[in-house]
């Protein structure tokens, strides 16, 4: 069978037979699932939580506020998953996806109501089993977050400033209410921009950035991008986009463009055809940006066994394969990543590639590779064809539809060179290298390519002649994963490498602006590993509203590197405003935050975002509270937020009028 480019379709005695089944494939799962044990799960918000195990045909009992906005994800499933939303109080379907990310689901859904929410979990096992009780656990994770502010950014002049850190910083906003800017000149994509409102961000030094939006009541987004002043704006080339992000929501890629360092830029956001309503945004940017591992020139050292998170999600930005120097991959780039490696002693070389999820289960992606070389120094592109090479097709492989169809390398056994997707001796493995002793030192050049382009992580097995057989003299720590996490009382701080060579400690910086990082901790470093190795710091008491993060690390020789930076909010206990009575009739009553001791503005909100009441408060050190006349104010629920004298959110609540 050649590989599969086009839509699927059944060929059946010679017959050709289109399946058109929109009321199978995309219709949600009847609400016929089991209780999850355990009762009702109460998810932090703003804040996120995993579930580790929800079984095809279960559903978890979430307990949900009206407003907040909740992501579910089975992304990390091993089967093709899907799910569907319903109230907990009956009624139909009030959310449903499947195959979001690759064959597992995410649906993100604004809680019209408090109560519980039921989110099930089913399996698509075919076309005639869509919704079946079986395949085991998924874990699912839960995400909550705000309502967005206010509109206030409905022309260039009231643009609102979005930090550029390496790692997503996300932000819900709103266009509804939005009325056209009429700023010129006009973007060069999508529609007209009728329902605009405006971003702006200050280029990182690397210049590199990239503009991340996702959906959450907004089906369909779009943006342009502007350099220069409000006064004088001027099109960037190629920075405008509307389709390229998940589903039809724009996203702007300039890790193989960059714009000027330090330089400021306005993003100009619309709806579609006029549409409007709630999406995120981010804008994240490295100060430095090195050679991208997509790219020849940027590849990786490996000398051993380990798991690699191949998190690729482009080609990078140099073509490094044509129809010279490609051989079997007849496709070329696809998603893929390069590795070196290079013998220090005699003896054969092999290993096993076997695709993995993000727990490390086996899974069915459709994974190949080239490798060229020997060479004395690296080359790339590289020069000529292949030294070995798989283009294996796994349906045509021994196994199929099985895990180990799906597994591709060198071993023993196999005498070809190189194969193609189909063959009779197709099998997904081609013959070992040899090392001979003019081959000691001398490099290989690997390029390992996804072609079912799912970012999807790997197992590289080795088997060879002795385990010390690879040098490792030039690999760097490798920090895979850097993160913060907001808990009740403290911020966890983690990361993991994936190796480390010479690494003697990880010093945990803080900064509350994203500028000046002070220390605030060190862990000891494993020294040299070729193991995944996992890291955890706690900061007690850390500052209300965001917080950034980064590590220094520093090698034994003295020598130091910084990891990205990741930002996240905490929020204090203190800083949850209870208004009370609640429900109330004619006056509410607020305790205030202790700690400040400037003025701060309460503004009040209804359920359609409109700002009713302002109140300007002067906050003491010891605990006060505020009474607040109601009597005025429409029935219905109301929101509270809380603002310093330079506009951070310091404490937010809710409450209903009757």
């Amino acid at each position: 069978m050649i590989r599969d480019r086009s839509p699927h379709i059944a060929v059946i005695c010679g017959a050709l037979l289109l399946f058109y089944a929109p009321f199978s494939t995309f219709s949600q799962c009847t609400n016929n699932n089991t209780l999850l044990a355990g009762g009702t799960i109460t998810p932090p918000c703003p804040g996120s939580m995993s579930v580790p195990c929800l079984n095809a045909g279960q559903y978890a009992r979430i307990a949900v506020t009206t407003g907040n906005i909740y992501v579910f994800s089975t992304c990390g499933a091993t089967y093709d998953t899907r799910i569907t939303l319903y109230n907990n109080a009956g009624g139909g379907s009030i959310g449903f996806n499947d195959d979001f990310c690759g064959l597992q689901s995410q649906v993100t859904w604004v809680a019209t109501y408090t109560g519980q929410l039921r989110v099930l979990v089913d399996r698509y096992v075919n076309f005639f089993n869509t919704c079946a009780h079986s395949g085991g656990c998924a874990p699912l994770s839960i995400t909550c977050s705000s309502p967005p502010p206010p509109m206030t950014n409905d022309n260039c002049g009231g643009a609102i400033v979005l930090p550029v850190i390496e790692n997503c910083f996300v932000q819900n906003f709103t266009n509804v209410g939005a009325t056209a800017s009429g700023t010129t000149p006009a973007p060069t994509c999508s529609s007209a921009p009728n329902t605009d409102i405006w971003f702006q961000f200050t280029a990182p030094a690397s210049g590199v950035v990239r503009i991340n939006s996702n959906s959450v009541t907004l089906n369909d987004g779009a943006m342009q991008l502007y350099s220069g002043t409000c006064g004088s704006l001027a099109l960037v080339p190629n920075g405008c986009d509307d389709d390229s992000g998940p589903g039809l929501m724009p996203d702007i890629d300039r890790r193989c463009d960059a714009l000027t360092p330090g330089a400021t830029y306005y993003i100009r956001y619309w709806g579609y055809n006029n549409s409007s309503g709630i999406f995120d945004l981010c804008v994240r940017g490295p100060e430095f940006f090195p050679t991208p591992a997509e790219d020849c020139a940027g590849g990786i050292t490996v000398c051993g066994s380990q798991a690699i998170n191949n998190s690729a999600d482009y080609t990078g930005c140099s073509v490094d394969l044509n129809i010279t120097n490609r051989g079997c991959l007849s496709a070329g780039e696809r998603q893929g990543t390069w590795y070196y490696f290079s013998p220090q002693s005699l003896g054969t070389m092999a290993f096993v590639l076997q695709p993995t999820n993000s727990s490390g289960n086996p899974v069915n992606v459709d994974y190949d590779f080239a490798i060229w070389g020997p060479m004395n120094t690296i080359a790339c592109p590289p020069a000529t064809f292949p030294l070995r090479c798989t283009w294996a097709y796994p349906p045509n492989v021994p196994g199929y539809p099985g895990n180990v169809a799906y597994q591709t390398g060198l071993s023993a056994g196999n005498l070809d060179l190189s194969e193609p997707d189909w063959g009779p001796a197709v099998n997904g493995f081609v013959r070992p290298i040899a090392v001979g002793a003019g081959n000691i030192g001398q490099i290989y050049v690997m390029y390992v390519d996804n072609f079912d382009i799912t970012g999807q992580s790997f197992n590289l097995t080795w088997n060879l002649s002795t385990p010390d057989m690879l040098d490792c003299t030039v690999l760097p720590v490798e920090l895979i994963e850097f993160n913060a996490l907001a808990l009740k009382d403290r911020v966890l701080v983690s990361w993991k490498t994936q190796t480390e060579s010479n690494s003697d400690r990880y010093i945990i910086e803080h900064s509350i602006d994203a500028e000046r990082f002070d220390p605030i901790g060190h862990v000891i470093a494993a020294g040299t590993s070729l193991e995944t190795i996992d890291y955890e710091y706690f900061h007690e008491h850390p500052r209300t509203g965001i917080n950034y993060y980064r590590l220094k690390q520093l090698d034994l020789d003295g020598s130091h590197t910084y990891s990205s930076v990741a930002p996240v909010e905490f929020k204090s206990d203190n800083n949850v405003l209870l208004p009370r009575p609640n429900p109330a009739n004619s006056s509410i009553q607020i305790d205030l935050p202790v700690g400040y001791s400037d003025q701060v503005v309460l503004n009040i909100f209804d359920g359609s975002g409109r700002m009713v009441r302002v109140i300007r408060v002067a906050l003491a050190n010891e605990p006060s509270f505020v009474n607040i006349p109601v009597g005025d104010l429409d029935a219905g629920i109301y929101s509270i937020h809380l603002f310093d004298r330079q506009e951070n959110q310091i404490g937010s609540g809710r409450f209903m009028k009757e």
